[in-house]
Parts: C-alpha cells; sequence; structure tokens
C-alpha cells in the first residue's frame, strides 16, 4: 500500500500526517511553512479534503483553522498508524542481519511503555546509530518527533529474561494480549 497513491498525492498525504501527528487548527499558511509546500498546492489539497467532507476548515475572517472531522479522525490515525508500522517493518526487514526482533509498544497501543524496542545482533555502534537515523527519518516523515526507542544486545536481552527484568516481562505480556 502506497498512501500517496491511497489519498492522491504527496501534498495532501503531508497535511493529513501534519495535522493527525502535529497539530489541528492550523491555517493554510502556516501550514505552508510547515510542510514546505505552495500556497496554491496546499489550498487545492486543502478544498478536495474539504469537498470529500473529511476535514473541517474554520473560516472565520482571515484566517482558515483546518482540522480532521472527529468522526475521521481515529479511521485516519489508525491507516497512517498501519503503514507507520509497515515502513518500520520494512526497515528492520532490510537490516534483518543486525536486528534479531523488535516490539512496537505505547504509540501503536500496545501496552508497552516504550514506542518501539529493538533487539540487535552482530551490530557495532556505527551501525545502531546508522538505523537509529533511519527510525527518526521515518517518524518525522509522519511529524513525529519525540520517540522513546529502547536498544539492547540480544545478550543482555537473554540475560535480562534469565533474571525476569520486569522491562522483559512486561513486553512478553504485551504480545500474549494481543
Amino acid at each position: 500500500m502506497d498512501l500517496e497513491k491511497l489519498f492522491g498525492g504527496k501534498t495532501k498525504v503531508d497535511i493529513l500526517k501534519y495535522l493527525l501527528f502535529r497539530r489541528q487548527g492550523i491555517s493554510m499558511r502556516a501550514l505552508e511553512g510547515e510542510i514546505t509546500r505552495t500556497f496554491p498546492a496546499i489550498k487545492k489539497q486543502v478544498d478536495a479534503l474539504d469537498k470529500a467532507k473529511v476535514i473541517n476548515v474554520n473560516k472565520d475572517g482571515q484566517w482558515r483553522a483546518i482540522s480532521i472531522k472527529p468522526e475521521f479522525y481515529d479511521i485516519l490515525k489508525n491507516v497512517f498508524y498501519f503503514w507507520l508500522q509497515h515502513e518500520l517493518i520494512n526497515l528492520f526487514t532490510t537490516y534483518e542481519v543486525m536486528i534479531d526482533q523488535y516490539y512496537f509498544g505505547k504509540r501503536f497501543n500496545i501496552d508497552l511503555e516504550m514506542d518501539l524496542v529493538v533487539i540487535y545482533k552482530n551490530c557495532e555502534k556505527p551501525q545502531i546509530d546508522m538505523i537509529k537515523e533511519n527510525i527518526n527519518e521515518i517518524f518525522r516523515t509522519y511529524f513525529i518527533e519525540v520517540v522513546s526507542v529502547v536498544f539492547m544486545s540480544n545478550e543482555e536481552w537473554q540475560k535480562r529474561d534469565r533474571l525476569a527484568d520486569r522491562f522483559v516481562i512486561q513486553i512478553k505480556k504485551s504480545l500474549i494480549k494481543k
């Protein structure tokens, strides 16, 4: 699935991502600076979303506050989170030689303290830093700036598992609840 194909273009997808993950009630002019698209492109896509009855455009005076309609908010957010998760899985598949396991957490509606837990093997610090940067890039494309990610070596994971570490137990319990 490609969000840009589904929603008809990068500008529309970026507008929806911004409204879902950054903030609602932004004007088109302010949005222009945030998503680095031209005003005419933003206006065209906002008008299309308005005609589709997916967003509200509050037209008080000169200022037009854009927000996603409440009845669509959770549905759209779930679609975008599904795609975010898919992009992360693709990244982890790319690095499958270095990444042993990964667990999605609270940002993905899973009962974990962290947003993402990555268990790595065969990795040196420069490789881990590269993977971290790739993860950050993916989240930034969704206008998500703050993410709690835990990187743990496979050896550390196994040691903590043997010692019945609270964090490892919490991860295992979250898998059972699915």
